[in-house]
């Protein structure tokens, strides 16, 4: 991978870069990276006249040589002096490059300007609602799915540990139901299934987040060191990590291609498990499936032109929209503010689905713009008429099964203990209602 995000792309945008990161009050250390390639642009041209000034006496050296005249001391000793610099120079930058392209990888992405300023999620701004709330008040999911037996978290806390389950009979269907539902509703809308590898390179994870801030949410699947000892699996020279998102390795998909305009947008349905730490989440939240280690989700995903991804942002979150609408869910659609939105996107949507047992909409799907942020890290480009760009790559949840299962039993649980199945998945379950 060539990422080729540089300090002269930081130059050429420093306004903008200036005034996104104030406008997230991020404590993104900016002046640190301008000073580094401040220093190392000096050092580049200091090496580049040491280098000329070495060629130029050596050359000198050699032709007193070849007239059988010996240099006098004072020039050995220039030479020496010269190339004692150059050694330490040469030696001095690959610390300056290694901070220099840490500092780049993790930078925030420029935010769009319509975001909304806040500190954290409390402070993200309601777009809209939609339907009526079918339960105002019900049992958590955890007790319904325990009383039918169709879930078992206990004996998971012991096989795998806690946040892990078992989802068992119409639990299980039910997962399988709302993954065909939206591949489904998807690929009618021009959307191409992928099945994505559920292992990246960290090398191209760092290209598709801020691998500092998301490296705690991973499990890494390879200890090169321990695998070279016991030579017991293939590509011990990788770090390898388990996908979070199918997100990841689609927009590595194209890391180092150019596009044609004419392909784009490309748009991609991504099916995969996932797999997160969800290290320091706490309260409530470790309680039954609603935020667990493992689910399956379907994502969508979009390579787009530049000047395309508004509209595309749209389109994203409008299928997202019409997933919960034919599932009946309550919903809103919040816009993410600048506390709450991370690094890699520009703009972020969320829709929250309403859940009775906590009185309160949580969220359901994710929707980001994350314009150039991932293509300048993977070297995307497309090409038209002649002209290269860089693309913008956006993503969405579609559905998140574990999250999308917890909304859908505590809005259809019945007082008489039984879950109704929403009726756009009655043709995949083959059953109306899920009972003991």
């Amino acid at each position: 991978m060539v990422g080729l995000l540089s300090p002269k792309y930081v130059r050429d945008n420093l306004e903008a870069i200036r005034g996104s990161l104030k406008k997230r009050k991020s404590n993104y250390p900016l002046e640190e990276l301008l000073k580094l390639d401040a220093e190392c642009r000096r050092i580049g041209v200091e090496l580049q006249g040491l280098r000329a000034s070495r060629n130029k006496g050596s050359m000198e050296v050699a032709e007193l040589k070849k007239a059988k005249k010996e240099p006098g001391d004072a020039k050995m000793k220039e030479l020496s002096g010269i190339k004692e610099r150059i050694e330490s120079i040469e030696a001095s930058l690959p610390s300056y490059e290694t901070r220099i392209d840490s500092l780049l990888m993790n930078m925030p992405n420029v935010l769009d300007d319509n975001v909304p300023f806040g500190k954290d999620d409390g402070d993200n701004v309601e777009i809209r609602k939609h339907g009526a709330i079918i339960r105002s008040k019900s049992p958590s999911h955890e007790d319904i799915l325990t009383k039918l037996d169709l879930i078992d978290l206990e004996q998971a806390a012991k096989v795998s540990g806690a946040r892990f389950f078992y989802l068992k009979g119409d639990l299980a269907l039910l997962e399988q139901a709302l993954i065909r539902f939206a591949i489904d509703e998807l690929a009618a809308k021009g959307y191409t299934l992928i099945a994505p590898p559920l292992l990246m390179k960290k090398e191209y994870y760092k290209g598709v987040t801020a691998f500092g801030d998301f490296e705690d949410m991973l499990y890494k699947a390879t200890d090169p060191n321990e695998a070279k000892e016991k030579k017991a699996i293939e590509h011990t020279e990788d770090e390898l990590y388990m996908i979070g998102t199918s997100e990841h390795p689609i927009a590595a998909m194209y890391a180092d291609k150019v596009l044609s305009g004419s392909e784009l947008p490309k748009r991609f349905i991504g099916v995969s498990p996932c797999f997160r730490r969800e290290a320091g989440a706490h309260g409530k939240d470790t309680k039954g499936i609603f935020r667990v280690h493992h689910f399956y989700k379907v994502e969508q995903f979009i390579f787009s032109r530049r000047d395309e991804s508004a509209v595309l942002f749209d389109e994203l979150i409008e299928n997202a929209e019409s997933l919960f609408k034919k599932l009946k869910i309550p919903y809103r659609i919040v816009d993410v503010c600048t506390g709450d939105i991370g690094t890699v996107a520009a703009r972020k949507y969320d829709l929250e689905a309403y859940m009775p047992a906590q009185q309160e909409y949580r969220e359901m799907v994710s929707c980001s713009n994350c314009t150039d942020w991932q293509s300048l890290r993977l070297n995307i480009k497309y090409d038209e008429r002649g002209k290269r760009d860089y693309v913008h790559t956006l993503n969405s949840t579609a559905i998140a099964t574990s999250r999308t299962i917890v909304a859908i039993v505590e809005n259809y649980y019945n007082d008489d203990g039984t879950i109704t199945v929403p009726d756009a998945l009655v043709k995949y379950m083959g059953k109306s209602k899920i009972s003991r």
